[in-house]
């Protein structure tokens, strides 16, 4: 049977309950290892069968409730945790279940309560520890956050993921210098698939007359984001080699700084040194004094004109381009994407021309649009790479988009852009602002309250009426 840590690595669900007989452990056993492969079907009904035999025993209703959590279906997570402390009403584990279901369902302060209620009955277990920070978190208490995490390593040095949350409330303190150190901890928590690197890694020191290779990790926003130390890495030393997704290749290449730009999925050259992109912050951003506020990124010039007959159909209108949601992919896409429609309701302004950078299955929403709006240019069918998207933002006068990597695409250009957040953001965009240090030209716009979209597209609307021209 799964270790509880194991299964508790992301503040997830507690299968591992002492078996109450032989059928029942051996049930149990098999539940987390279906889980992590997915294997739904074959997994609830293993548990429906062992319930005709003892409906009662609540070791098979609080893995039942696992299963529906993993399958994100957590309000019968929630009915099943309840059911299963009927009969185990100071099984530790089970308020923990129940207070991660409460914090997907977004209830953070029956959250907090159960998390407590579980760290009361069992209070030496760091995995009930991490899981009340990262409802903390998730909340927006990064400092109780914080104390949640510290009591967690402090019972488990070695406990990765608490770690790595760690850092990300400190980075949504702007306590940069504690953030970067805990955030390494990607390195080895195996959240980066390990593969051969070439050479040592590299600490920020000079290398005249060697080369040097930056990885890439994580999404396309990250590797905009730290595409700002190109220039201060290149300028330490000798060969630069930039590894990035296929789609940024053109891109990167067109800023004329790395000596040689290679696809992820490609043999990397002999090196060195070598780099995780994502470590660059931690050796050159100390803290937030240290941001330069100039642009760092340019269109790559050959495609500039490339979007002209598309802008010269403005005809004086004010060019906005809008992104509305993500990466599909991205599991919690839904807490920041919004449907076009509702986005509409702000931006649909006499005087305004808008243009459609949307890419992915969303961009199917243009086409159900009623009949009778005001047109919108979709300029996806053209926009086949990053240097694309790039030359297109870089013609507007604003882009207004939910979080996703076209913000720090036009962050980088310099150009104007709004950005509307969900209420729990990436850390990036800290905490309580309406500026953005990493990107000058950027604005935030915020909720309230979870889920009140109501009130930021209330100000989008009333901000972006001060801008359009009278006509």
């Amino acid at each position: 049977m799964p270790a509880r840590n194991d299964m508790l690595a992301e503040g997830g669900v507690d299968t591992s309950a002492p078996p109450q007989d032989f059928s029942v452990g051996e049930i149990l056993g098999q539940v987390a290892g279906l889980i992590q492969a997915k294997k739904y079907d074959e997994v609830l009904g293993l548990i429906q069968n062992a319930m005709t035999k003892d409906p009662t025993n609540g070791d098979l209703i609080n893995a039942k409730g696992c299963v529906f959590s993993a399958l994100g279906r957590q309000r019968d997570a929630l009915k099943c945790y309840r059911d299963a402390l009927e009969f185990n009403a100071t099984g530790s584990g089970l308020w923990s279940n129940l207070g991660t279901a409460f914090k997907h369902l977004k209830y953070f302060s029956a959250a907090i309560a159960c998390h407590r209620r579980a760290i009361d009955l069992s209070g030496e277990e760091p995995f009930l520890h991490h899981n009340l920070g990262l409802c903390y978190a998730e909340a927006g208490q990064h400092g109780e956050a914080i104390m949640a995490f510290n009591r967690a390593l402090a019972l488990q040095p070695t406990y990765h993921l608490a770690r790595w949350d760690r850092a990300r409330s400190f980075l949504f303190l702007g306590n940069y210098r504690q953030g970067w150190a805990d955030y390494e901890v990607r390195l080895i928590s195996g959240q980066i698939p390990k593969r051969p690197l070439p050479g040592r890694k590299w600490s920020g020191e000079p290398y005249p007359g060697e080369r040097l290779v930056i990885l890439t990790e994580q999404g396309f926003g990250d590797t905009l984001w730290i595409l700002r130390y190109l220039s201060t890495v290149k300028g330490l030393g000798g060969e630069l080699v930039i590894e990035c997704q296929p789609a940024l290749c053109a891109f990167v290449a067109s800023l004329g700084i790395a000596d040689q730009v290679i696809a992820h999925g490609q043999p990397l050259p002999d090196a060195a040194y070598h780099c995780h992109q994502c470590s660059l912050p931690g050796l050159f951003t100390p803290d937030l004094s240290r941001l330069s506020t100039r642009a760092y990124l340019s269109p790559p010039t050959d495609r500039k004109d490339k979007f002209k007959p598309h802008f010269e159909k403005a005809a004086g209108r004010l060019k906005i381009g809008i992104v509305w949601s993500g990466s599909m992919t991205f599991g919690r896409n839904a807490d920041r994407a919004l449907p076009l429609e509702r986005l509409l309701l702000a931006l649909d302004f006499p005087g305004v021309q808008l243009y459609s950078l949307q890419k992915g299955l969303p961009e199917q929403e243009l086409a159900s649009l009623p009949q009778g709006r005001r047109p919108i240019i979709d300029l996806a069918a053209e926009l086949s790479d990053f240097a694309d998207t790039a030359a297109a933002v870089s013609g507007l006068d604003l882009v207004i988009m939910t979080d996703s990597a076209v913000a720090h695409l036009a962050g980088g250009l310099g150009i104007p852009v709004w950005v509307l957040l969900g209420y729990s953001a990436h850390w990036l965009w800290l905490l309580n602002r309406t500026d953005c240090p990493w990107y000058p030209s950027t604005r935030l716009f915020r909720p309230r309250v979870e889920g009140d979209w109501d009130y930021v597209l209330d100000n989008v609307a009333a901000e972006l009426l001060k801008l359009v021209p009278p006509r």
